[in-house]
């Protein structure tokens, strides 16, 4: 059974509002009643020590007057019941309580037993007077005072604050209402974002204005969005690279197969032509850059299983940087001058030792120049004008630094922010993955994959630590 919170607030505070004022209305009635019985008691106290004190005779008329004064009827008789004067009809009988005490003092006088007159009920109490007429035998003054008076009386004393006590209620009614209703839709408005964070919409939800509790539930929620969105990323990606990886599997082993075979038809054809070739082609090495060409794809296709597998690399060791891609710039360049790119690259004058696997930061420098020729040739092809890929190598503090820039337009908006992910490509031909690794392979060696457009060129940064004792004589 569903229980709103509302009423999980609102019962246990109003029952124990209701509870307390039962028991303060309780006590504040029997206060109450005492406190107007002694009032009365003292008010019919006074006026028969006035009677008492008096010397002029208890007529109709005086105990009229006094009656009004009093708000209660007199009736004075004899010793044996004989009706002297009274501020009541003579035709009313009486029959007065036979045990009921007579007080022989004005001090004495109080509220006795219930007597009923002329259908009205009164408290009865009565008083031994002194005879008047000067006769020996005392008279009896009966008293009574009007139960109806009385509870008049009562109700003007207790009610007030009864009426403040429900008053007080209805109060915190109204106001636990208003508080649970707030705490109700913020809490119903917080379930619906969380349900929306279940069917996988990680938008932020909106922080109410009030700082309290709810804004803290309202805050951890959108953590929990900021982090399930982190981790939908990492597992897409994940994913991504281990399903690449199977099906990959396969297919890089096909061709590594037809790379050695193609490398050892090359190697058969030029020890065959060797000695025919050698004059006539003196100074073409083109066959030693297919050779290298087919190495280079054989231990490329080797590391391509590596893809979404922890990258720690599995012979790290100390590498000059600007060696390695001058290295790999020789390999490029023939591809650039094909495609009419102008290839810029000097090697620096200081050290630029890292540690790392050689073979997979070949890899991610490989794909990054292939990326920028690919670039400014396509940039070229448009502008009738010639494209530029500029490699430059520098130290930054504690980290060797290596830029490539290209005269291509740089990637389009749509995918500028998700570039080095997976699969992201705006190549017809493309997959996705060159920056993808270089990202990867960056990360591994505890370095760091960053581009930017600047000067109509697209800047892509890779920052690598450099080997400690090698700053120490830098």
């Amino acid at each position: 059974m569903r229980l709103p919170i509302r009423y999980q607030y609102m019962v246990p505070l109003v029952t124990v509002a209701i509870v307390s004022l039962a028991a303060i209305s309780a006590v504040h009635a029997w206060l109450t009643t005492a406190r107007t019985r002694e009032r009365v008691e003292r008010q019919l106290q006074g006026v028969a020590a006035v009677l008492v004190d008096s010397g002029f005779p208890l007529t109709p008329k005086v105990l009229d007057q006094m009656s009004e004064l009093a708000g209660a009827e007199f009736v004075l008789a004899s010793d044996s019941g004989e009706w002297l004067s009274s501020s009541l009809s003579a035709e009313q009988k009486i029959e007065w309580p036979q045990l009921a005490e007579v007080a022989d003092d004005a001090d004495e006088v109080t509220l006795g037993p219930m007597l009923i007159v002329a259908d009205r009920p009164y408290y009865y109490s009565s008083l031994e007077l002194a005879d008047r007429r000067g006769g020996s035998a005392p008279q009896v003054l009966h008293m009574l005072f009007p139960q109806d008076e009385f509870n008049t009386a009562w109700r003007a004393m207790f009610l007030p604050p009864l009426a403040i006590g429900a008053v007080a209620i209805a109060a915190v009614m109204l106001a636990t209402g208003l508080v649970t209703a707030r705490i109700n839709r913020v809490l119903s408005r917080l379930g619906r974002e969380v349900q929306r964070l279940a069917d996988g919409d990680f938008s932020a939800v909106e922080v109410p204005k009030v700082n309290d509790e709810t804004r803290d539930l309202a805050v951890a929620v959108n953590q929990t969005a900021t982090r399930l969105a982190e981790y939908e990323a990492e597992t897409r990606r994940t994913e991504q690279m281990r399903t690449l990886a199977i099906l990959g599997s396969g297919l890089a082993h096909e061709m590594r197969n037809a790379a050695t075979g193609c490398r050892m038809a090359i190697d058969l054809h030029s020890e065959e032509c060797h000695a025919s070739t050698n004059a006539a082609n003196d100074g073409d090495d083109s066959l030693d850059m297919a050779r290298r060409q087919l190495k280079l794809m054989e231990r490329r296709l080797q590391k391509f299983l590596r893809l979404g597998k922890e990258t720690s690399g599995d012979h790290p060791a100390d590498i000059d940087l600007a060696e390695l891609v001058g290295e790999l710039v020789a390999l490029v360049q023939p591809s650039a001058f094909h495609s009419g790119i102008h290839f810029d690259w000097q090697s620096p004058s200081v050290p630029t030792i890292v540690h790392a696997d050689a073979e997979l930061l070949s890899q991610a420098v490989m794909n990054l120049l292939l990326n920028a020729v690919d670039a400014a040739a396509k940039r070229a092809a448009t502008t009738s004008s010639s494209g530029t890929v500029r490699a430059t190598l520098s130290r930054e503090g504690e980290l060797v630094a290596l830029t490539i820039a290209d005269s291509g337009d740089g990637p389009p908006r749509a995918i500028s922010k998700t570039l080095f992910e997976p699969f992201v490509s705006d190549k017809p031909e493309g997959v996705g993955l060159g920056l993808a690794v270089a990202r990867q392979v960056a990360d591994a060696c505890g370095g760091s994959l960053e581009w930017t457009r600047e000067a109509d060129e697209t800047r892509f940064t890779l920052r690598l630590p450099a080997v400690k004792e090698v700053m120490v004589h830098v």
